[in-house]
């Protein structure tokens, strides 16, 4: 799924620019949108359904709830 740069945007200010996983913060870390429940298991791209993780912490979680 391609979450919109207007979504991104807004998941992105929402959540503070912050790992909701770690609290790293930009621009020390490379920041990425996440779908909390994955595409691949019903999840949907819905404000809330995404957070704010860093490139490290989405990395690791793969298609993990």
């Amino acid at each position: 799924s391609l979450i919109s740069k207007a979504l991104r945007y807004k998941i992105l200010k929402r959540d503070r620019f912050t790992c909701q996983a770690c609290g790293a913060r930009a621009p020390e870390v490379e920041l990425e949108v996440d779908h909390i429940i994955p595409v691949s298991k019903g999840g949907i791209d819905d404000e809330s359904n995404l957070r704010t993780v860093c490139k490290s912490c989405n990395r690791g979680k793969s298609n993990k709830l």
